[in-house]
């Protein structure tokens, strides 16, 4: 029986038992072959677990960072269009042709792309928002400042989105930055890490169950107790893997699928078995 197709939930339920004196602990600790075991257990079991807790506090990071995006840029887009619709709309409406032509001065000025601008590139709302006022001269400055909206005066709308727009340039930094120290893989953790993680803990539950055969006070009971998860979800996640719906990781067992019946089978070096 192979542990190559075992997730890692899989694999932190099956070794959680043994750890918890609720649960399996005082039995696992009781037998002479299999109490030496115990720290080993300790180490590869919360190893699973901090490669997967890792992972989800990047995920979560991610996460954050990608909502807190679109919500800035919702709001960037939301203040531009409406203020360039608003300025369009008023040179509509006027009768007064100069003031008609200054509001659409004022609207180009502010979106020279017009709505195409919304639709630009993180990096290129930033920019363009850093230029804007740059492109403003005095008449178009007061002219910004005197138009009302029903949030205040239409330069507070142009500020929110150009904030916005800054905003999203920082989010970004950040995101880049948390995917170039991220490791590669969507568990969190470098391939090596979780390969590693996975041989500790292969290498502690195959010494579990040699040394249990070998446990001569150990009954059929007891041997199914600690045991019995550990093979029901071998044999599920085999066939899984058989139907490719899992992926084979590398698996760091003796070509004879046997391991030493002893405490130091699962102090080995993880790289030995790294499989690459």
């Amino acid at each position: 029986m192979g542990y190559r197709n075992l997730s890692p939930q899989a694999m932190v339920n099956i070794s959680a038992p043994w750890l918890d004196p609720a649960q399996d602990r005082k039995v696992f600790t009781s037998l002479p072959l299999l109490a030496p075991l115990l720290p080993a257990v300790e180490e590869a079991h919360g190893r699973i677990l901090t490669t997967q807790r890792l992972g989800s506090s990047l995920q979560q990071q991610a996460k954050a960072l990608m909502e807190r995006a679109l919500a800035l840029d919702a709001t960037h887009d939301r203040k531009l269009r409406g203020a360039y619709n608003y300025l369009g709309a008023l040179a509509e409406m006027t009768d007064d042709p100069e003031l008609a032509a200054a509001l659409l001065d004022l609207r180009d000025r502010l979106a020279p792309a017009g709505l195409r601008a919304i639709s630009r590139s993180y990096g290129d709302q930033a920019g363009d928002a850093k230029l804007l006022r740059s492109r403003l001269d005095e008449a178009s400055e007061k002219l910004l400042k005197k138009l009302k909206t029903p949030e205040g005066p239409l330069a507070q709308v142009v500020d929110a989105w150009v904030a916005a727009a800054l905003e999203i340039e920082k989010v970004e930094a950040q995101r880049e930055q948390l995917a170039l120290s991220a490791p590669s893989n969507t568990d969190g953790a470098t391939p090596r890490e979780v390969l590693n993680a996975r041989n500790a803990w292969i290498r502690m539950a195959r010494a579990v169950e040699t040394n249990l055969a070998l446990e001569k006070t150990a009954s059929a009971e007891t041997v199914d107790r600690l045991l019995g998860r550990l093979r029901r979800e071998s044999t599920r996640a085999d066939r899984r893997g058989r139907k490719g719906g899992a992926e084979a990781a590398a698996e760091p067992a003796p070509a004879d699928d046997a391991a030493p019946p002893a405490a130091d089978a699962v102090a080995d070096a993880d790289d030995s078995f790294d499989g690459a």
